[in-house]
Formats: C-alpha cells, structure tokens, sequence
C-alpha cells in the first residue's frame, strides 16, 4: 500500500457537529486531502439539517470518514459528543476541531507533530489572534479565562495559556483512561470539556501548545448559550 496513504493513520480527527450543513462537507474534503489516511468521527448530536446524510454519503466514497449519531443518547452537548469519542478513538493520538472552520484544519500538523514528535500527553492550540470579536464577546471569554485558571492554580494543577480552546488533542490512551477512571468528574452538558480534563491531569503528563487565528464562523451561528457558560462557571467550583 502507498506510504503516503498511511502517514496519518495514527490519527483520529473528531468533529462535534449540531447543524452544520453549509460547512461539513468542505470541511471533511479538506481535512482528509490534507492528512491522508486519517480517520475521521464526526459526532452529531441529532441534527435537524442535512449533516449526518452528508457525512454518509462521504463515508460511501471515503470509509474513514464515519458518522457517530448520537441522536438517541440521553446526555446532549459538545462536551458528551468529545467524550463519547475519544473512548471509542481506535487510534494512537487524537485531535478534536470544530465543524465551522473556527479551528483552521491545516493548523492540525502542528498539534501531531507535537504529540509524535514530541511525545506529548496532550496539546492544546490558543487563540494568538481573535477575528471580528466585539468587546462584550472578549470580556465574557477574559473573564471566564481567568476564573478558570484560578481554579487550575488552587488545584495545582498546570495551567495552558487557553484553557478555553476547544482546538485539542492528545496521545489516547492517556485522556481515555483517565476519562475512564474519573467518568463523574467530567461536567457531562458543558461545552469545554478540555478544562475538565485539565482539571484532573496528572503531573507526570507532558503538554504542549501551538498557536493559531481563530477565524469567523464559515456559515451558521454559534451554539455557545448563556446556560453553557452558566456550566462553565459551576465547574470551576468542582
């Protein structure tokens, strides 16, 4: 078999999806002509547009790419859908991105390279440069940075310059098992599951960063609510 071909078969990319018609497509075609042989869970969470019939339809052509529908699951939200498929990872390492093109999918290559090159346990990319926010939206997201890593420190535990990104990866068999070991430790209806498991990592773990823009939504309106950050917050007291 091509040498190419296999070159990211050790990874599995993760997309957490809610109505992303206008944007999966690009994005799936995008992700595996830039990383061939990767495999790729998209993990819906029930939606209503045409998400999961354009997924299996890419899956017919592209068997790597494989719908996760989790439209009958009890637990609903980003955080359930990233949690659900890191434990189902068959792969060595993991990276998990948004279906919007907030994350940009060439930025992948850095986060690898870290956690191959470099053995890493974890990497986490951070927002270097925000599109198009209003101050409102930068306050909100300052002031929830800074409550977060206050809680990191009085926990000691190690603190990322973004530990509200939601543009991650990490080796799987080390955040598998220990999301299997502290299940009620993560806040199951949040929407940043990364701090939760900042929250309970071990010391021994290696973490890395890469730095990214983090780009206007392609289509559709972001599925951030008052109730998430409500969750946020209550987790940082846990």
């Amino acid at each position: 078999m091509n040498e190419t071909i296999e070159l990211f078969s050790d990874l599995t990319v993760i997309i957490p999806t809610l109505n992303e018609e206008p944007n999966i497509e690009s994005l799936l075609t995008l992700i595996t002509n830039l990383y061939p042989g990767v495999l790729v869970i998209v993990a819906d969470d029930g939606s209503t547009d045409k998400t999961q019939q354009i997924v299996e339809s890419m899956h017919e052509k592209n068997p790597n790419i494989m719908l996760f529908d989790r439209s009958n699951h009890d637990v609903h939200g980003l955080t359930a859908s990233v949690y659900d498929s890191i434990l189902s990872c068959q792969t060595e390492y993991f990276f998990v991105i948004d279906g919007d093109f907030q994350h940009p999918p060439e930025k992948i290559a850095d986060g690898y390279e870290l956690l191959k090159g470099k053995g890493c346990d974890l990497v986490v990319g951070y927002r270097e440069e925000v599109e198009n926010w209003g101050a409102s939206r930068k306050l909100m997201s300052w002031t929830a940075t800074m409550i977060g890593k206050f809680s990191l420190f009085l926990r000691r535990k190690p603190r990322v310059r973004d530990i509200m990104s939601g543009f991650f990866g990490g080796r799987t068999s080390s955040v598998a098992s220990l999301l299997k070991a502290r299940p009620n430790k993560i806040a199951p209806t949040g929407y940043k599951i990364l701090f939760d498991i900042l929250k309970q990592c071990p010391s021994e773990w290696k973490l890395c960063e890469f730095p990214y823009v983090f780009k206007n939504r392609a289509f559709g309106k972001s599925k951030i609510s008052r109730k998430h950050i409500f969750a946020f917050l209550l987790s940082t007291l846990k």
